[in-house]
C-alpha cells in the first residue's frame, strides 16, 4: 500500500446541510433544507450568509461544459478521514463517467467512533460533477430512496453519515464545489464480469421489475422538476451534441432516431405511466453472485443494484427500454431482449401500446448513449469508459433501425416464447 502524506489538504473547505436519517421524515427535511441552504462555514469555522438560491434540478449539461472533479488521487485519504473518520488501508478509483468513485477499506486496527455500524467489504466515496452538485435536493432524494429501498429488502448501498451526523457535504475541491456522499459497498461481481447466459437476461429482467415495484410508492419533490441529458425525455436535446459525429451516415441515422422517438413516443408522453425509475439497469451497475456448485443450472444470480444517479420520474416504459439496450449490448444479440423482456414482464404486465412504443425507446437510448459517449470522449480522451457501448452499439443501432424495425417486435415475442417454452433454462 502506498504511504499517503498526513498533512490536511488546505484546498477543501466545507459546507455541509443538514439531512435526516429516516425517509418518513422527509417532509419536515425538505422544509429544513430550504431554510438552510443560505448558510455554510468558511475554513476558520466562522458562519456566512452564502446568498445561493435554491438548487435547480432542472439544469441539464451544456455543449462545451468540462464538469467532471478534478483531483488526485492523494487528495482522497486526508478528505474521507476529515468528513468520515476513516483511516484508509486501501484506496482505488473506479471507472465513472462525470463523477470520481473511489473503493476503500478502513483500516480496522484504528478505532473510528464515527460510524457505529462498520461495513466489512469497504465503502464507496461518491465526489460529484460540479453540475449534480447544484442539485442538492436531488442528492437528498437519491439518499432518501436508498434508505427506503432498504426497508423494502433491496439490495443497494447504504448512505453512511458524516462527521456532523448528514448524509453528504459540500466540499470546495480545487476552486469548485462537490457534493461529496459515502456509501457502503455491496460484494459481488458486475454483470458484465460473468457469462452473459439466458437464465441471467431473464433473472435481470425479473430483478428490475420487483425494483420497479418497490419504487412505485416511493416520492420526493425533487423527483418533480428533476432533469437530466440521460433521461430519454431529453433526447431531442441531443441534437446539440450531433457536431461530435464525424461520420455523416451515423449523425443521419441519429437524427432519424431522434425525430421518430419524438413523434411516436413523447408526442404520447401524457398517457404514459410514470413513476420514480433506476434510470440506468445497466451491466456496470447489475450485483450478481456465484452460486454454489452443487445448485446446478446457472452459475449466477441477481442479487443487487447500485448507482441510483439517475433516477428520474419517468415513463415505466423507459426503464424497460433502457434496460433493454444494455442487455441486448452485453449479449451482443437483438433478440435477447427477448428474454429480459419475458422476465420483467412476468413480475411487472406493460400493456401493448407501451411495448409498441419499444423499439422506439431502445433505439433512442442506443443513440443517447453513442453520442455522449463521443462527446465525453472528447473532454477526457484517456477516458475509455465512455466508449465502452461505441463499437457493439452502432452494430445493434443499425441491425434495430436499418434492418428490424418492422420487425423486432416479433423478434422478441418469439423469443422469449421460445426460453419460455424449453425444458432447461
Amino acid at each position: 500500500m502506498e504511504q499517503w502524506n498526513n498533512v490536511e489538504l488546505t484546498s477543501i473547505t466545507k459546507k455541509s446541510y443538514t439531512l435526516n436519517h429516516d425517509y418518513d421524515g422527509a417532509q419536515r427535511l425538505t422544509k429544513a433544507n430550504e431554510s438552510s441552504n443560505a448558510t455554510s462555514t468558511n475554513g476558520n469555522g466562522n458562519a456566512n450568509g452564502s446568498g445561493n438560491n435554491p438548487s435547480d434540478s432542472s439544469q441539464v449539461l451544456q455543449p462545451g461544459s468540462d464538469i467532471k472533479p478534478k483531483l488526485q488521487l492523494e487528495q482522497v485519504e486526508p478528505l474521507v478521514r476529515r468528513l468520515y473518520g476513516i483511516t484508509v488501508s486501501e484506496l482505488k478509483e473506479l471507472k465513472a463517467y462525470d463523477d470520481r468513485n473511489y473503493l476503500i477499506q478502513e483500516d480496522c486496527n484504528v478505532k473510528n467512533p464515527l460510524i457505529v455500524s462498520h461495513s466489512p467489504h469497504g465503502y464507496v466515496l461518491k465526489i460529484l460533477n460540479a453540475l449534480d452538485s447544484k442539485k442538492e435536493d436531488f442528492v437528498d432524494a437519491q439518499n432518501q430512496l436508498l434508505l427506503y429501498l432498504a426497508k423494502q429488502n433491496v439490495v443497494c448501498p447504504r448512505p453512511i453519515a458524516n462527521a456532523r451526523g448528514k448524509y453528504y457535504s459540500v466540499e470546495q475541491i480545487n476552486g469548485n464545489n462537490h457534493v461529496v456522499r459515502l456509501l457502503e459497498f455491496i460484494p459481488g461481481q458486475m454483470f458484465h464480469e460473468v457469462p452473459t447466459t439466458k437464465n441471467l437476461l431473464y433473472q435481470s429482467g425479473e430483478y428490475l421489475a420487483k425494483l420497479d415495484r418497490a419504487l412505485k410508492k416511493f416520492t420526493h419533490k425533487a423527483y418533480d422538476t428533476h432533469k437530466t441529458l440521460w433521461m430519454l425525455q431529453s433526447v431531442p436535446q441531443l441534437r446539440d451534441f450531433l457536431y461530435v459525429l464525424e461520420d455523416h451516415q451515423r449523425k443521419a441515422l441519429c437524427e432519424e432516431v431522434i425525430e421518430a422517438f419524438e413523434s411516436k413516443v413523447l408526442s404520447v408522453l401524457p398517457t404514459l405511466e410514470l413513476q420514480i425509475i433506476h434510470g440506468d439497469y445497466n451491466e456496470q451497475n447489475i450485483v450478481v453472485n456465484a452460486l454454489p456448485q452443487a445448485a446446478g443450472g446457472d452459475a449466477h444470480r441477481v442479487t443487487g443494484v447500485i448507482d441510483f444517479g439517475d433516477t428520474s420520474r419517468s415513463p415505466l416504459i423507459f426503464e424497460l427500454g433502457i434496460a433493454m439496450t444494455y442487455m441486448m449490448l452485453q449479449a451482443k444479440d437483438l433478440a435477447s431482449g427477448g428474454i429480459f423482456l419475458a422476465g420483467y414482464t412476468s413480475i411487472q404486465s406493460i400493456s401493448t401500446d407501451e411495448q409498441n412504443y419499444l423499439k422506439f425507446c431502445v433505439a433512442a437510448r442506443l443513440a443517447q448513449s453513442l453520442i455522449m459517449g463521443a462527446y465525453t470522449h472528447t473532454l477526457h480522451p484517456g477516458n475509455d469508459y465512455v466508449l465502452v457501448t461505441q463499437a457493439q452499439g452502432w452494430l445493434l443501432l443499425e441491425q434495430l433501425w436499418r434492418e428490424n424495425l418492422d420487425t423486432v417486435d416479433e423478434l422478441w415475442q418469439t423469443t422469449a416464447h421460445q426460453y419460455l417454452t424449453q425444458s432447461t433454462k
